[in-house]
């Protein structure tokens, strides 16, 4: 993968299967190319090698407008548009639906927080979020992800503004989304984040260094990381 304006690869050599009904997390230090892998996978960049699929179809075979029917996505630093709450969580959609909007909210633990608000979903915002906090530009942007129930869910660092609250509703909503056969993808630093995945995969300078069921992998993580810090004190201990 190699993103718009470079000439070099910050991801190769990465493949994994994702069933309907599970959820991988992706797991890795800063740079270790989780929000590039993110970007590919909701199709805004494109593999320079290899194919992204959905349910068989390359990602470029589906049409734009259906694709991004069918996955929902939580970008690391969340965006909202000049409108109301309920127009962001559409999507800026021309015909909102409603109820999907509601549930979505309810989803995100966003839907009491909106109401308490000055003109509840119709509340206007702009691209700074106005009066929102943080926090709750984070759950309307997951609300936005989950609108309309699509059937991949693309989150990426999604607790990263969260209180426990909101952690909560995150690992209630992946666990929905597995229980109606949807596949989950969670970009994550916290381990909180991960607590509903089935399958790990860890990156390191963009390369795929294990992949596998989650304990498993969070063990052999740890386990690396142990081994590192004993070396460096090792070799600190061999310089005094």
């Amino acid at each position: 993968m190699v993103p718009p304006g470079q000439t070099s690869a910050t991801l190769r050599m990465v493949s994994f299967r994702l069933e309907p009904g599970q959820a991988m997390g992706v797991i890795g230090v800063s740079g270790a190319g989780k929000s590039t892998l993110a970007k590919a996978l909701i199709g805004l960049w494109h593999p320079a090698g290899g194919k992204i699929r959905l349910d068989g179809a390359a990602l470029d075979q589906h049409e734009p407008d259906t694709l991004g029917k069918h996955i929902g996505y939580l970008p690391q630093r969340v965006q909202l548009f000049e409108g109301t709450i309920k127009d962001n969580i559409a999507r800026m959609s021309t015909n909102p639906d409603d109820a999907a909007v509601v549930a979505a909210a309810k989803q995100a633990a966003a839907h009491d927080m909106i109401l308490k608000l000055p003109e509840g979903y119709d509340t206007p915002v702009d691209m700074t979020g106005g009066r929102l906090s943080g926090g709750q530009i984070q759950r309307i942007g997951l609300a936005r992800a989950l609108y309309m129930d699509p059937v991949v869910l693309v989150l990426d660092e999604p607790n990263a503004n969260l209180d426990n609250e909101g952690s909560r509703a995150l690992n209630n909503a992946t666990r929905a989304m597995k229980a109606a056969g949807r596949a989950v993808f969670i970009m994550a630093h916290r381990p909180a984040a991960i607590q509903e995945c089935d399958l790990i995969l860890y990156l390191e300078n963009g390369a795929a260094r294990a992949f596998g069921p989650r304990d498993e992998i969070m063990t052999k993580v740890v386990a690396n990381r142990a081994q590192i810090e004993k070396a460096r004190s090792d070799c600190g201990a061999g310089v005094a």
